[in-house]
Protein backbone atom coordinates (compact mmCIF):
# COMPACT_ATOMS: atom_id res chain seq x y z
CA UNK A 1 0.00 0.00 0.00
CA UNK A 2 2.75 3.80 7.56
CA UNK A 3 0.90 7.04 1.38
CA UNK A 4 0.80 3.09 0.04
CA UNK A 5 3.31 1.51 2.05
CA UNK A 6 4.07 5.24 3.10
CA UNK A 7 6.30 5.28 6.21
CA UNK A 8 5.89 7.94 9.20
CA UNK A 9 8.60 8.00 11.95
CA UNK A 10 7.06 8.72 15.55
CA UNK A 11 9.02 11.69 15.50
CA UNK A 12 8.14 13.17 19.18
CA UNK A 13 10.73 11.67 21.49
CA UNK A 14 11.79 13.85 24.35
CA UNK A 15 16.14 13.01 24.26
CA UNK A 16 16.64 10.75 27.15
CA UNK A 17 17.83 7.28 27.70
CA UNK A 18 14.84 6.31 29.28
CA UNK A 19 12.74 6.95 26.24
CA UNK A 20 15.43 5.99 23.92
CA UNK A 21 14.87 2.76 25.76
CA UNK A 22 10.92 2.88 25.50
CA UNK A 23 11.42 2.95 21.97
CA UNK A 24 14.41 0.23 21.37
CA UNK A 25 12.10 -2.61 22.76
CA UNK A 26 8.99 -1.23 24.90
CA UNK A 27 8.28 -1.34 28.40
CA UNK A 28 7.85 -4.58 30.04
CA UNK A 29 4.49 -4.16 31.42
CA UNK A 30 2.21 -7.66 32.44
CA UNK A 31 -1.25 -8.35 30.17
CA UNK A 32 -2.46 -9.64 33.97
CA UNK A 33 -6.58 -8.52 34.24
CA UNK A 34 -6.39 -6.68 30.99
CA UNK A 35 -9.31 -7.91 27.65
CA UNK A 36 -6.53 -8.85 24.98
CA UNK A 37 -4.07 -11.15 24.62
CA UNK A 38 -2.08 -8.77 22.58
CA UNK A 39 -1.86 -6.97 19.45
CA UNK A 40 -2.52 -9.17 17.07
CA UNK A 41 -1.14 -7.66 13.62
CA UNK A 42 -1.55 -4.21 11.40
CA UNK A 43 -3.80 -4.08 8.21
CA UNK A 44 -2.91 -2.84 5.11
CA UNK A 45 -4.84 -2.79 2.03
CA UNK A 46 -2.27 -3.39 -1.32
CA UNK A 47 -2.95 -2.52 -4.89
CA UNK A 48 -1.12 -6.06 -5.35
CA UNK A 49 0.04 -8.50 -2.57
CA UNK A 50 2.99 -10.04 -4.42
CA UNK A 51 4.38 -6.95 -4.94
CA UNK A 52 4.20 -5.94 -1.74
CA UNK A 53 5.57 -8.87 -0.32
CA UNK A 54 8.69 -8.82 -3.02
CA UNK A 55 9.29 -4.96 -1.86
CA UNK A 56 9.34 -5.50 2.06
CA UNK A 57 11.29 -8.64 1.59
CA UNK A 58 14.22 -6.65 0.01
CA UNK A 59 14.71 -4.78 3.47
CA UNK A 60 13.61 -7.16 6.22
CA UNK A 61 12.48 -10.67 6.85
CA UNK A 62 8.78 -10.91 5.56
CA UNK A 63 7.35 -14.44 5.67
CA UNK A 64 3.60 -14.97 4.44
CA UNK A 65 2.47 -18.28 6.75
CA UNK A 66 -0.80 -17.63 5.44
CA UNK A 67 -2.99 -16.91 2.00
CA UNK A 68 -6.07 -17.44 0.93
CA UNK A 69 -8.98 -15.67 -0.69
CA UNK A 70 -12.18 -14.72 0.72
CA UNK A 71 -15.72 -13.65 -0.79
CA UNK A 72 -16.30 -9.86 -0.46
CA UNK A 73 -20.04 -9.86 0.38
CA UNK A 74 -17.90 -11.67 4.01
CA UNK A 75 -17.68 -8.26 5.23
CA UNK A 76 -20.30 -5.56 6.10
CA UNK A 77 -21.46 -3.24 3.23
CA UNK A 78 -20.81 -0.38 5.63
CA UNK A 79 -16.56 -0.37 5.97
CA UNK A 80 -15.86 -1.06 2.36
CA UNK A 81 -16.08 1.58 -0.37
CA UNK A 82 -17.71 -0.47 -2.89
CA UNK A 83 -18.20 -4.14 -3.11
CA UNK A 84 -16.17 -6.87 -4.31
CA UNK A 85 -15.79 -10.02 -5.46
CA UNK A 86 -12.77 -11.82 -4.39
CA UNK A 87 -10.80 -10.32 -1.89
CA UNK A 88 -7.34 -11.84 -1.24
CA UNK A 89 -5.51 -12.17 1.88
CA UNK A 90 -1.74 -12.55 3.28
CA UNK A 91 -0.32 -12.93 6.62
CA UNK A 92 2.83 -11.96 7.09
CA UNK A 93 4.84 -13.14 10.42
CA UNK A 94 7.12 -10.62 12.08
CA UNK A 95 8.95 -11.87 15.03
CA UNK A 96 6.82 -9.64 17.52
CA UNK A 97 3.50 -9.75 15.80
CA UNK A 98 1.60 -9.73 12.09
CA UNK A 99 0.85 -7.85 9.04
CA UNK A 100 -2.20 -8.22 7.42
CA UNK A 101 -2.20 -7.54 3.68
CA UNK A 102 -5.60 -6.90 2.06
CA UNK A 103 -5.94 -7.15 -1.92
CA UNK A 104 -10.01 -5.81 -2.71
CA UNK A 105 -9.43 -6.22 -6.60
CA UNK A 106 -6.64 -8.82 -7.32
CA UNK A 107 -5.03 -8.44 -10.53
CA UNK A 108 -6.74 -4.74 -11.19
CA UNK A 109 -3.97 -1.79 -10.96
CA UNK A 110 -4.96 1.10 -8.28
CA UNK A 111 -3.57 4.21 -7.75
CA UNK A 112 -0.69 4.95 -4.58
CA UNK A 113 -2.50 6.75 -1.98
CA UNK A 114 0.43 8.80 -0.23
CA UNK A 115 -1.85 9.62 3.68
CA UNK A 116 -0.21 13.61 5.00
CA UNK A 117 2.48 12.68 7.40
CA UNK A 118 0.50 14.80 9.76
CA UNK A 119 -2.42 12.40 8.96
CA UNK A 120 -5.53 12.25 9.70
CA UNK A 121 -5.62 8.34 10.14
CA UNK A 122 -2.95 5.32 10.37
CA UNK A 123 -0.01 6.73 8.91
CA UNK A 124 2.75 4.52 9.35
CA UNK A 125 3.84 1.10 11.37
CA UNK A 126 7.67 1.19 12.85
CA UNK A 127 10.57 -1.86 11.80
CA UNK A 128 13.02 -1.33 14.07
CA UNK A 129 16.71 -3.37 13.23
CA UNK A 130 20.35 -2.90 14.53
CA UNK A 131 22.23 -0.07 13.75
CA UNK A 132 24.88 -2.45 12.51
CA UNK A 133 22.85 -3.59 9.79
CA UNK A 134 20.00 -0.79 9.56
CA UNK A 135 16.88 -1.92 7.32
CA UNK A 136 16.63 1.72 6.57
CA UNK A 137 19.89 1.21 4.20
CA UNK A 138 17.42 -1.85 2.41
CA UNK A 139 14.72 0.09 2.24
CA UNK A 140 16.42 2.79 0.36
CA UNK A 141 18.02 0.74 -1.88
CA UNK A 142 14.54 -0.91 -2.62
CA UNK A 143 13.58 2.50 -4.09
CA UNK A 144 11.55 3.78 -0.69
CA UNK A 145 10.86 7.30 -1.53
CA UNK A 146 12.42 8.87 1.71
CA UNK A 147 10.62 11.89 3.24
CA UNK A 148 12.61 12.54 6.22
CA UNK A 149 16.59 14.70 5.84
CA UNK A 150 18.70 12.31 7.06
CA UNK A 151 21.69 13.93 9.45
CA UNK A 152 23.16 10.39 10.05
CA UNK A 153 23.52 7.49 7.07
CA UNK A 154 20.76 5.50 8.77
CA UNK A 155 18.14 8.37 9.99
CA UNK A 156 17.67 11.52 11.98
CA UNK A 157 19.92 11.55 15.07
CA UNK A 158 17.19 13.64 17.69
CA UNK A 159 19.12 13.03 20.75
CA UNK A 160 22.25 10.93 20.94
CA UNK A 161 20.80 8.40 22.48
CA UNK A 162 21.56 5.51 20.30
CA UNK A 163 18.36 5.78 17.87
CA UNK A 164 18.09 7.22 14.53
CA UNK A 165 14.43 7.75 12.83
CA UNK A 166 13.81 7.66 9.18
CA UNK A 167 10.32 8.02 7.24
CA UNK A 168 9.38 7.08 3.58
CA UNK A 169 7.66 5.76 1.65
CA UNK A 170 6.98 2.32 -0.57
CA UNK A 171 5.38 1.77 -4.23
CA UNK A 172 1.84 2.25 -3.12
CA UNK A 173 2.66 5.59 -1.12
CA UNK A 174 2.58 4.01 2.14
CA UNK A 175 4.76 5.01 5.18
CA UNK A 176 6.55 3.63 6.71
CA UNK A 177 8.98 4.16 10.05
CA UNK A 178 12.85 2.73 10.42
CA UNK A 179 13.78 2.79 13.89
CA UNK A 180 17.86 1.81 13.95
CA UNK A 181 19.01 0.70 17.08
CA UNK A 182 22.58 1.24 18.54
CA UNK A 183 21.58 -0.91 21.40
CA UNK A 184 18.47 -3.26 20.69
CA UNK A 185 16.89 -5.55 22.76
CA UNK A 186 16.03 -8.59 20.36
CA UNK A 187 18.28 -10.01 17.97
CA UNK A 188 16.43 -10.36 14.79
CA UNK A 189 17.31 -8.75 12.00
CA UNK A 190 14.55 -6.52 11.86
CA UNK A 191 10.93 -6.38 14.33
CA UNK A 192 7.76 -4.48 14.42
CA UNK A 193 6.77 -2.23 17.25
CA UNK A 194 3.74 -0.07 16.64
CA UNK A 195 1.51 1.05 14.44
CA UNK A 196 0.44 4.76 14.52
CA UNK A 197 -2.67 7.25 14.67
CA UNK A 198 -2.45 10.45 13.83
CA UNK A 199 -5.27 12.31 15.44
CA UNK A 200 -7.32 15.52 15.27
CA UNK A 201 -7.71 15.03 19.17
CA UNK A 202 -5.21 13.46 21.02
CA UNK A 203 -6.82 13.52 24.34
CA UNK A 204 -10.25 12.24 23.15
CA UNK A 205 -8.54 9.80 21.34
CA UNK A 206 -6.64 9.00 24.30
CA UNK A 207 -9.90 8.67 26.96
CA UNK A 208 -11.32 6.23 23.67
CA UNK A 209 -8.09 3.81 23.23
CA UNK A 210 -8.14 3.97 27.19
CA UNK A 211 -11.56 2.16 26.72
CA UNK A 212 -10.89 0.12 24.62
CA UNK A 213 -6.93 -1.70 25.86
CA UNK A 214 -8.35 -1.85 29.53
CA UNK A 215 -5.70 0.39 30.70
CA UNK A 216 -4.58 4.11 30.26
CA UNK A 217 -1.35 5.30 28.00
CA UNK A 218 2.05 4.78 29.43
CA UNK A 219 3.87 8.13 28.19
CA UNK A 220 2.36 11.26 26.62
CA UNK A 221 4.94 14.27 25.53
CA UNK A 222 4.43 17.59 24.06
CA UNK A 223 6.94 19.40 21.90
CA UNK A 224 7.79 22.14 19.63
CA UNK A 225 10.82 24.51 18.51
CA UNK A 226 13.57 20.65 18.01
CA UNK A 227 14.94 20.85 14.50
CA UNK A 228 15.47 17.40 14.44
CA UNK A 229 11.83 16.41 15.08
CA UNK A 230 11.36 18.89 11.97
CA UNK A 231 13.55 16.62 10.21
CA UNK A 232 11.99 13.34 11.27
CA UNK A 233 8.84 14.38 9.44
CA UNK A 234 10.19 16.89 6.74
CA UNK A 235 8.27 19.75 8.13
CA UNK A 236 9.60 23.07 9.56
CA UNK A 237 8.58 24.47 12.85
CA UNK A 238 6.16 21.31 14.41
CA UNK A 239 4.42 21.44 17.31
CA UNK A 240 2.95 18.05 18.87
CA UNK A 241 1.23 15.86 21.06
CA UNK A 242 1.95 12.50 21.32
CA UNK A 243 0.88 9.11 23.37
CA UNK A 244 2.06 5.60 23.49
CA UNK A 245 -0.32 2.41 25.12
CA UNK A 246 2.03 -0.87 25.54
CA UNK A 247 -0.38 -3.90 24.31
CA UNK A 248 1.80 -6.56 25.45
CA UNK A 249 3.43 -7.39 22.07
CA UNK A 250 3.25 -4.05 20.26
CA UNK A 251 2.23 -0.60 21.20
CA UNK A 252 -0.36 1.96 19.73
CA UNK A 253 1.39 4.84 19.05
CA UNK A 254 -1.43 8.36 18.98
CA UNK A 255 0.12 11.45 17.32
CA UNK A 256 -2.04 15.11 17.17
CA UNK A 257 -0.22 17.78 15.03
CA UNK A 258 -0.87 21.08 16.48
CA UNK A 259 1.19 22.91 14.37
CA UNK A 260 0.59 22.17 10.97
CA UNK A 261 -2.81 20.83 12.20
CA UNK A 262 -4.02 17.49 11.90
CA UNK A 263 -7.19 18.13 9.78
CA UNK A 264 -10.72 17.30 11.60
CA UNK A 265 -11.67 13.85 9.59
CA UNK A 266 -14.40 13.97 7.22
CA UNK A 267 -15.91 11.14 7.20
CA UNK A 268 -15.83 7.33 8.22
CA UNK A 269 -12.17 5.52 7.05
CA UNK A 270 -13.06 2.25 4.64
CA UNK A 271 -11.10 -1.13 4.79
CA UNK A 272 -10.51 -1.24 1.30
CA UNK A 273 -8.85 2.00 0.85
CA UNK A 274 -4.69 2.02 0.00
CA UNK A 275 -3.17 2.22 2.81
CA UNK A 276 -3.23 1.12 6.68
CA UNK A 277 -6.87 0.02 7.81
CA UNK A 278 -6.95 -1.39 10.90
CA UNK A 279 -5.45 -2.64 13.60
CA UNK A 280 -6.34 -6.36 15.21
CA UNK A 281 -6.52 -7.31 19.29
CA UNK A 282 -6.24 -11.02 19.56
CA UNK A 283 -9.11 -11.93 22.54
CA UNK A 284 -9.58 -15.52 24.12
CA UNK A 285 -13.56 -15.16 24.30
CA UNK A 286 -14.99 -13.15 21.74
CA UNK A 287 -18.40 -12.83 23.01
CA UNK A 288 -17.23 -11.54 26.04
CA UNK A 289 -15.11 -8.58 24.80
CA UNK A 290 -18.43 -8.11 22.42
CA UNK A 291 -20.34 -7.18 25.59
CA UNK A 292 -17.31 -5.40 27.30
CA UNK A 293 -17.07 -3.05 24.02
CA UNK A 294 -20.65 -2.46 23.65
CA UNK A 295 -20.88 -1.74 27.44
CA UNK A 296 -17.99 0.83 27.20
CA UNK A 297 -20.49 2.48 24.71
CA UNK A 298 -17.35 1.23 22.11
CA UNK A 299 -19.27 1.62 18.12
CA UNK A 300 -19.13 -2.35 16.58
CA UNK A 301 -20.01 -2.71 13.08
CA UNK A 302 -21.81 -5.63 11.60
CA UNK A 303 -21.68 -9.37 12.32
CA UNK A 304 -18.58 -10.87 13.07
CA UNK A 305 -16.41 -12.05 9.76
CA UNK A 306 -14.74 -15.41 9.50
CA UNK A 307 -11.12 -14.94 7.92
CA UNK A 308 -8.74 -17.68 7.89
CA UNK A 309 -9.42 -19.33 10.58
CA UNK A 310 -10.55 -15.98 13.02
CA UNK A 311 -14.27 -14.79 13.86
CA UNK A 312 -13.12 -10.77 13.73
CA UNK A 313 -15.39 -8.44 14.86
CA UNK A 314 -15.14 -4.56 13.08
CA UNK A 315 -15.35 -1.52 15.19
CA UNK A 316 -14.69 2.67 14.71
CA UNK A 317 -12.93 4.70 16.76
CA UNK A 318 -14.57 8.37 17.52
CA UNK A 319 -12.52 9.94 14.69
CA UNK A 320 -13.54 7.12 11.70
CA UNK A 321 -11.10 4.80 12.02
CA UNK A 322 -11.49 1.05 11.84
CA UNK A 323 -10.12 -1.54 14.35
CA UNK A 324 -10.72 -5.48 15.38
CA UNK A 325 -10.79 -7.55 18.17
CA UNK A 326 -10.35 -11.61 16.83
CA UNK A 327 -10.85 -14.75 18.66
CA UNK A 328 -8.82 -18.19 16.85
CA UNK A 329 -11.82 -20.52 16.08
CA UNK A 330 -9.66 -23.31 13.72
CA UNK A 331 -6.25 -21.42 12.73
CA UNK A 332 -2.79 -22.96 13.86
CA UNK A 333 -1.68 -21.58 16.99
CA UNK A 334 1.63 -20.46 15.96
CA UNK A 335 -0.93 -17.49 14.34
CA UNK A 336 -1.47 -16.14 17.53
CA UNK A 337 0.70 -13.51 19.48
CA UNK A 338 0.02 -15.11 23.01
CA UNK A 339 3.08 -15.16 24.85
CA UNK A 340 4.75 -12.45 22.57
CA UNK A 341 6.88 -9.44 23.64
CA UNK A 342 8.55 -6.44 22.11
CA UNK A 343 11.89 -7.71 23.90
CA UNK A 344 12.99 -10.53 23.98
Amino acid sequence: MKHALAAIIAVGLTPTPQLAAAQGGGIAQSLEGRPHLGMHHAAITVSDIDATVAFYSKAVTYKVVKRYKVNGSAFPKSILGKRHKTVDVALVEMPTGFIQLMDFEPGKPAAPNARPVIGPGYTHICFQSPSKDPAILRFMAAGLEIISRFGKPDGVDIGGYGVRYAYGRDPDGIMIENESLDAPKRNEASWITHIANTVHDRDMMLGFYAKLLGHKAHRTIEQENRPRLDDVAGIDNLSIKGGWFNIGNMELEVWEYVRPKTPKPTGRKMLDEIGYSAFSLEVANLNAEQARLKKAGIALVGKPVKLGGWNVQYGYDPEGNLFSVQQNVTANVSESVAGRTMRQ
